[in-house]
């Protein structure tokens, strides 16, 4: 069985949301405060404090209600959660969450129902837990049900250390105890040796000298009627304190071989990053062996703190090694991340994006849940590098074909007065012309995020390996003709609700050289910068100067960056080109097709 859903009303910022899960590892993705903790905490809540495997229970407060328009502090907060997937024996032992579907029986689903309300009059509140949605009768939630759907919490920025020392909390001792139930034999061999271990104490001069000296203090203090004996061991014989007495320690590898090891360390020595992945890690293995649980559910916050993007991966790996999507697997993870590296990492399907709508209200859509086909989505996860999975943290998105207008998009947008970074706008390289993949997952019941999609027109060339080259017109000279890709491209996002394609007439350069004169004086002015002798460029100052008509300028830019070999490649002139745009003084009109995708993917106005 999984959890399958939650919905959550009243709750913080989270006013009304629904988010789908899936069996396994979930990595929910999303800017500052989205309420992704949020989330995490009202599953928490709903299933209260019998359920809390490790920390404090979720004590709810009067301003957690979510914020009305009237300001009124009376409210009502409600969780419902959803689990799927139940076995046979899982629907017997959870009989009371059981909502059977007679017709479907495999489709037969159990629920959890968490209310808590506030009173303002009286300052005071009233939660209740029910099971199941049986309109006739509210079941409660027996206790024992609830610690067999145990919830740990591994909050951001965690105190790992803490929680690998020694002590009644300490992770270690959880897992050795569990690894070892009562009666086992293995048990009696670490107690045994403890117990030999004590005996040799015991005849040690040193410990005798300092336990006599104690003792003599504490007949003067006590005196030899109320005083108490004492003794200097490692630890009472009994496995679980000896379990909970134990430290982890670490040894450094050098050379980045098997040997080499350095000596053993206590764990105050070891850096964050890796004490973190110390602490996950024994979580995993204490979660596998807990088998008293039907579903453990493990709740992770930002696991990528203090890590360098290759352990981030390692890491990845590890949650879904220890939450494996098998029918048998009784972990089920979800991870809360600001990483690239770990978003572009996972399985696409594992991956939901918390977002704001056009209304600004959270909302939550599964990768795995936009119509992607088998094929698609093997594509997409190819395409779902470091780069492009910044998009899944952003407010809007520019999809653009290559690394030229990545570079010289943000530069003409500061030119407009808009910073897209910060407006929240990533701008993603597809390094190609196929946008049809990365568009399906926007739109309605999808990322509803506004895209643009700016492509090059791509016309016929007549003469395409002439010097005279030039893009094919209207049989009356009237307008340049616009490629078949394009076209289909225009009519597949046609009434899209989110997505615009912004097309230049040509390409990119093109556009840009003909939009004013002084445009295409700037361009080769970044060209000439390539050559170390500018005598030796093709294109001159001259060629364009001479020129009247803005687009008899581009012509010829064009032909240079597009046919003739030797010069700047595109991305290099991009550079270029960038480092002149960055004086905001140089005179250069951005083209209106660049200034709507802009427009469209900031939002303006909203």
């Amino acid at each position: 069985m999984y959890l399958s859903h939650v919905v959550v009303n009243g709750f913080r910022n989270l006013g009304a949301f629904s988010l789908e899960l899936a069996p396994g590892l979930n990595v929910l993705l999303g800017e500052n405060n989205i309420g992704k903790t949020n989330l995490m905490d009202a599953i928490r809540a709903a299933l209260g404090a019998a359920s809390t495997a490790n920390g404090e229970p979720v004590r709810l407060r009067p301003d957690d209600l979510a914020a009305s328009a009237d300001g009124q502090l009376d409210g009502v907060i409600r969780i419902d959660l959803t689990y799927s997937g139940l076995s046979d024996e899982e629907k017997a032992e959870f009989i009371e969450l059981l909502d059977y579907d007679a017709a479907k029986p495999d489709a037969s689903v159990a629920s959890i129902h968490f209310e808590w309300r506030w009173s303002a009059a009286q300052q005071r509140w009233h939660s209740r837990r029910w099971a199941g949605n049986r309109p006739d009768a509210e079941a409660a939630v027996p206790e024992e049900v609830l610690q067999s759907l145990p919830v740990t919490f591994l909050e951001a920025l965690r105190n790992a250390l803490s929680a690998l020392v020694p002590g009644r909390n300490s992770r270690l001792g959880r897992l050795l105890v569990l690894q070892s139930p009562p009666g086992d034999s293995e048990r009696q061999v670490v107690e045994k040796i403890v117990q030999d271990a004590n005996m040799r104490l015991e005849q040690s001069t040193l410990i005798l000298r300092a336990q006599s000296r104690i003792q003599d203090v504490l007949r003067m203090a006590s005196g030899s009627v109320l005083g108490q004996e004492i003794a200097i061991r490692t630890a009472e014989p009994n496995f679980e304190r000896i379990a909970r007495g134990l430290r982890l320690l670490f040894a450094e590898r050098h050379g980045g071989t098997s040997g080499g090891m350095s000596a053993l360390a206590d764990l105050d020595r070891n850096g964050l990053g890796y004490n973190n992945l110390l602490y996950v890690g024994t979580v995993l293995a204490e979660l596998e062996n807990l088998t008293n649980a039907a579903l453990s559910l493990l709740l992770v916050e930002e696991p990528e703190a203090h890590l360098h993007p290759q352990l981030q991966t390692l890491l990845a790996d590890c949650l879904v090694g220890g939450a494996s999507m098998g029918a048998e697997s009784r972990i089920q993870t979800i991870v809360t991340t600001h990483s690239p590296t770990i978003a572009a990492h996972v399985s696409p399907a594992a991956i939901t994006v918390m977002h704001r709508d056009e209304h600004g209200r959270p909302y939550a859509a599964g990768l795995r849940n936009c119509g992607l086909n088998t094929e698609e989505f093997s594509k997409l996860r190819r395409m779902l590098d470091v780069t492009r999975a910044s998009m899944l943290f952003a407010r809007g998105v520019i999809l653009v074909e290559g690394i030229s207008e990545a570079l010289l998009l943000p530069v003409l947008a500061r030119r407009l007065g808009m910073d897209l970074a910060a407006c929240g706008v990533s701008i993603v390289p597809v390094h190609g012309v196929d946008f049809r993949i990365l568009g399906k997952l926007f739109g309605p019941g999808k990322l509803q995020l506004p895209l643009s999609i700016v492509t090059d027109g791509d016309p016929p060339i007549e003469g395409a390996n002439s010097p005279s080259a030039h893009p094919r017109r209207e049989p009356n000279g009237s307008l340049i003709v616009e490629g078949d890709r394009v076209a289909s491209l225009r009519d597949s996002f046609s009434g899209h609700q989110t997505a615009r394609v912004f097309i230049s007439r040509v390409t990119f350069e093109f556009n840009l050289a003909s939009e004013a004169l002084e445009n295409a004086s700037v361009m080769v002015d970044a060209w000439l910068e390539y050559y170390h002798q500018k005598k030796k460029s093709p294109l001159q100052p001259e060629l364009v100067a001479n020129l009247a008509a803005p687009e008899e300028r581009a012509l010829v830019l064009w032909r240079a960056l597009c046919h003739f070999r030797g010069g700047p490649g595109k991305a290099e002139f991009a550079h270029l080109l960038a480092a002149r745009l960055e004086d905001l003084n140089r005179p250069f009109v951005v083209p209106k097709y660049l200034c709507d995708a802009f427009e469209h993917a900031c939002r303006r106005g909203k």
